[in-house]
């Protein structure tokens, strides 16, 4: 379990990551439109691999530094 990240907004995607619970994305690029969802393109700010779309459904805004 965990956030999908995908290579591409949509369901039909790829999954190329899961995201922790507690785990923290800088948004990139976005939104997009796609199935029914709005996607939010993410990467860690840590770690630039850690890279995809996620719906916004199960995202939930923090304040940065």
């Amino acid at each position: 379990a965990g956030l999908r990240l995908r290579d591409q907004p949509g369901l039909s995607g790829k999954v190329l990551i899961l995201g922790g619970e507690a785990e923290v994305f800088k948004v990139e690029d976005g939104p997009q439109e796609a199935d029914g969802y709005t996607w939010w393109y993410l990467v860690g700010p840590f770690d630039s691999s850690r890279r995809g779309w996620a719906a916004v459904n199960f995202l939930e805004v923090v304040q940065g530094p």
